[in-house]
């Protein structure tokens, strides 16, 4: 499965190169508040274009992971608490059934 993955890349890579070679004729600027960048083709542009956007998007993706796993395990703690109290009672009611009439009810 790993070299499907590979080979898929590879064909992408090489399909991207192909179309960065293919449109390097228009060239362009951009300009970010007080930034300005150099003079490249626009298909380079658009390919930090796109990869700001994929990094930008898997930060979010990273900080909403983490902060589900943490979430998950505050209430994995919680659940065990609650667990630990229900075991309490449980023994609490046996222990206070048995103790009260001295003798077991059947």
């Amino acid at each position: 499965m790993w070299i499907l993955r590979w080979l898929l890349f590879l064909v992408v890579i090489f399909f991207l190169v192909g179309f960065l070679s293919q449109n390097s004729t228009p060239k362009v600027q951009v300009q970010i508040i007080t930034w300005q960048s150099p003079e490249l083709p626009l298909s380079f542009m658009l390919f930090l274009a796109a990869l700001a956007g994929y990094i930008v998007s898997l930060l979010v993706a990273v900080i909403n992971q983490l902060r589900m796993r943490s979430e998950i395990s505050a209430q994995k703690r919680r659940n065990q608490a609650l667990q630990n109290e229900l075991e309490r009672l449980r023994n609490f009611m046996l222990e206070e059934d048995g103790t009260e009439s001295g003798v077991t009810h059947s």
